[in-house]
């Protein structure tokens, strides 16, 4: 329990377990793991993996529910890959998940850390933890502060379409790669990330494109149609000879990705 949309209308402990209930048959579909497992791997990985700055720590998070078939996949993921830490957790909402984790880390450090939240199916530009530390650092000590890359690409394709579409969008405190370094028992997913601009000193990065988002048939997320007021005001559809630049300028290690 996060901020995953199917959440919002539970109240109970009960109805939060039935819909973990619900929810478990569903998540673990194969059909729907072949495709998390395929973007895992062939767009957040990467993008990790590519950083120029290396000195980061990213939680992998997944329930306990997970099928042992898919948890041997994670964790042979996780094992060969640096910078990746896989945590299984029966928790029951992502903050106690990673709390007890990141104060060990805060610890470590004498301080706490600057925390940064995505999703396994989205995907960061390569520079993205170097901006991210070139802003947070000059800050010294200043709690609390978050930060997001505002600029980003959203891929496109719903149902039977045989044509991805592809949008640059202006999203500021949007749900990739936003950040926050905060004092007390609290972690990035203490708070609704389009929120913390508004509760919080923050900085609006507004440098070249900073993530990418796909959105496809089934995800938690609104549909991006032209028919809605917020992608009119936020998303502009480019072709594929100005998404092939972008794509090249902030992600060039999507060229070596299959499919």
């Amino acid at each position: 329990m996060g901020d995953w949309r199917a959440y919002r209308s539970a109240k109970t402990s009960e109805q939060i377990e039935t819909i973990r209930t619900e929810a478990s048959a569903r998540l673990y579909a194969p059909e729907r793991m072949a495709l998390r497992f395929f973007l895992f791997e062939n767009f957040l990985v990467p993008s990790l993996k590519a950083q120029s700055d290396r000195n980061f720590i990213c939680l992998i998070l997944t329930s306990e529910r997970m099928p042992q078939i898919y948890r041997r996949q994670l964790e042979t993921i996780c094992a060969r890959t640096p910078n990746l830490e896989l945590l299984v957790s029966d928790a029951p909402t992502v903050h106690e998940a990673l709390w007890p984790r990141i104060l060990q880390l805060n610890t470590l450090a004498g301080h706490p850390l600057v925390q940064f939240r995505v999703d396994d199916d989205d995907c960061l530009s390569s520079d993205y933890v170097h901006k991210l530390r070139g802003f947070m650092n000059p800050l010294g000590d200043l709690l609390p502060v978050g930060y997001s890359r505002s600029n980003g690409l959203v891929l496109t394709r719903y149902g039977d379409e045989k044509v991805t579409s592809v949008y640059k969008a202006h999203q500021p405190f949007n749900s990739i790669g936003t950040a926050i370094r905060v004092h007390g028992e609290r972690t990035i997913f203490s708070f609704g990330h389009s929120a913390l601009q508004r509760r919080f000193a923050a900085i609006t990065d507004n440098s070249e494109m900073g993530y990418i988002s796909i959105k496809m048939e089934g995800h938690d997320s609104l549909r991006v149609s032209f028919e809605s007021p917020h992608v009119k005001s936020s998303h502009s559809l480019i072709d594929k000879v100005t998404a092939e630049t972008l794509l090249a300028r902030g992600f060039p290690f999507l060229r070596d990705a299959q499919g």
